[in-house]
């Protein structure tokens, strides 16, 4: 993959020794879910147990709360791009039978909101969340029918709760993710055994339509379970992506759009018992994140691939990408799966195990030196001033800045803060004299820019 490396990298380099910085963990809990365009990490200990937020900057892990996945329980705890918001799953208010509810967490509040469901639950749950916009306003998952199936299930800041159509309600649904403004959402829907591939869109009038599966061949037909693809699991943020599982109708992890059709990724192996997943992409679709598991028999042990795709050099293998390409110090970790890559392509997240597998399983993140493939548009055009400054900064953006960070010479982050507007300032008047970095962050886009403190 052709690399541009962008100022802050650069300048970072010429100081202290930043792989250290680029490769952060922690084993507080090895259950990782989301990380945000700005960084921050959520996930869980323990089934059933509370989500977790944690900031690899600081190392600091805040238990939120809420009910993660397990012991009847379901749920996802992904982040909005801007990290204000994040969904999931928390207990209702209800005195005589608490259950749990589709929720969405606000970081500033630092409450949850029960999101409601269709008045009818199984088991502990009424209806579970597993995915949030990228702009914070939809969150997806699950609820129940009359029927006892599981049905797709949405709701939004402006319409509030609404199930997702399907041609049978029979049969068990599932919302996995959504696009940036929640008009694609993706997920499955059973097929009657396999899951395979569903795909809601918002209509003219603001109602989902019925799900429809994604076919092999857009030519054979959908009542050929051998032509329609496996369960949906990404979108890409501007909606024109989604990527999903294998399975016998297809044996690699895939891709699709509209104009293009299905993609095959490829593989590592051609080892029997393999199933491949694709867990994520940036924002426009020219980066996915996934890993593949082989099983050659039910006794045996799983192999766990983890890889990265792109455009341009096709599927890698994760750990030699980072290990040969980024060159960064992995402090003797495995990547064995990564859940995710933010939106604007400069975070990675997933789960490693020390190579002789006698340490606990830990989360990482991996902070990307800004890079891009040719295709993705990586900058923000902002004008920062003054510049000498003496105290505040003033900064003034063309598109809705979502964070704002300010970096020393070494690399370390000193402040950070989110929002979600096309001006702001950071006021400098504490800082020493000298040179600083300040990294301007879009949904999509980030850019660096150097600062001199006088």
């Amino acid at each position: 993959m052709k690399l541009k490396v962008l100022l802050l990298s650069t300048i970072f380099a010429a100081g202290a020794n930043q792989a250290s910085a680029q490769y952060l963990n922690t084993d507080v809990f090895p259950n990782p879910h989301s990380v945000s365009n700005n960084g921050q990490v959520t996930g869980y200990n323990e089934q059933s147990g509370p989500y977790f937020i944690w900031n690899p900057e600081t190392g600091n892990v805040e238990n939120i709360g809420g009910v993660a996945p397990g012991n009847g329980f379901g749920g996802v705890a992904p982040l909005s791009y801007d990290g204000k918001y994040i969904s999931g799953s928390s207990m209702n208010n209800d005195q005589n039978n608490p259950l749990a509810e589709m929720s969405r967490y606000n970081t500033q509040t630092k409450q949850w909101q029960t999101l409601g469901g269709l008045n009818l639950g199984s088991g502990p749950s009424l209806s579970s969340g597993y995915y949030i916009s990228g702009d914070g306003k939809t969150v997806v998952g699950l609820a129940y029918n009359t029927a006892k199936r599981a049905v797709g299930f949405s709701w939004n800041e402006q319409t509030g709760m609404q199930d997702l159509p399907t041609a049978d309600v029979n049969r068990n649904a599932r919302a996995n993710a959504t696009s940036e403004d929640g008009s694609v959402i993706v997920g499955y829907r059973d097929y009657g055994g396999p899951w395979k591939s569903a795909v809601w869109r918002k209509g003219a009038d603001g109602k989902y339509q019925e799900n429809k599966f994604i076919l092999i061949d857009p030519k054979g037909s959908e009542t050929d379970q051998y032509n329609v693809l496996a369960e949906a699991r990404a979108v890409s943020g501007d909606g024109k992506w989604i990527g999903g599982k294998s399975d016998f109708a297809f044996p690699n992890a895939w891709i699709w759009s509209e104009e293009s059709g299905v993609i095959d990724l490829g593989a590592l192996t051609t080892d029997a018992g393999t199933t491949a997943w694709v867990t994520s992409f940036t924002y426009d679709g020219s980066t996915v994140l996934g890993y593949s598991i082989t099983k050659a028999d039910p006794y045996s042990s799983p192999i766990y691939r983890p890889w990265i795709w792109t455009k341009k050099d096709g599927m890698k293998d994760l750990n030699e990408y980072v290990k040969n390409v980024l060159k960064f110090d992995m402090q003797g970790d495995v990547i064995y799966v990564p859940t995710q890559i933010s939106s604007n392509g400069k975070y990675i997240i997933g789960w490693t195990f020390p190579p002789v597998l006698t340490g606990k399983i830990k989360t990482f993140r991996i902070q990307m030196p800004n890079l891009a493939t040719d295709e993705v548009k990586t900058t923000v055009d902002a004008t920062l001033y003054p510049n000498p400054v003496n105290n505040i900064l003033n900064i003034d953006a063309k598109e809705q800045i979502t964070s704002i960070s300010v970096y020393n010479l070494t690399g370390q982050q000193i402040f950070t803060k989110t929002m979600n507007t096309k001006t702001s300032t950071v006021d400098m008047s504490a800082y020493k004299a000298g040179v600083y970095i300040i990294e301007v962050n879009s949904n999509a886009n980030t850019r660096t820019y150097k600062v001199i403190k006088k």
